[in-house]
């Protein structure tokens, strides 16, 4: 008995540690190939045209243990470039990720940013 319980301890603990906690991911800014760009968290379309080659910051919140979201712009997907973490004032707890992601031949279309096949955001239209 107390070998079976010992078996399965050790074959379910594995799957419980890869397991991602994102609650949130979300696009907080667009810039294009010179380092011009915008804030998009509060608007619905760019100010700026974004064509061609273009980067996206995208900001998840939890730990999103080595998955990356998928961001795309109309038709062209984001290609994941780098990332920063984000910690709390005392610097101990770590809030999330800032993620940057580099597209090619962007035309127009709604930045779109989902995390394990659940869309969090596609508010924000690009020129």
């Amino acid at each position: 008995m107390k070998k079976s319980i010992l078996l399965l301890i050790l074959i379910l603990s594995p799957l419980f540690s890869f397991s991602t906690k994102v609650t949130g991911a979300y696009a907080i800014g667009i810039f294009d190939a010179s380092g011009n760009g915008e804030n998009v968290q509060h608007v619905r379309k760019t100010k700026a045209d974004y064509n061609d080659i273009c980067y996206t910051k995208v900001f998840l919140v939890g730990k999103p243990f080595n998955i990356k979201p998928k961001v795309s712009i109309g038709k062209s997907k984001g290609i994941y470039q780098s990332s920063k973490s984000i910690y709390g004032k005392s610097r101990k707890l770590k809030i999330g990720e800032v993620m940057l992601f580099k597209h090619y031949k962007v035309t127009n279309g709604y930045i779109k940013v989902s995390f394990k096949n659940k869309l969090f955001d596609s508010k924000v239209y690009v020129k």
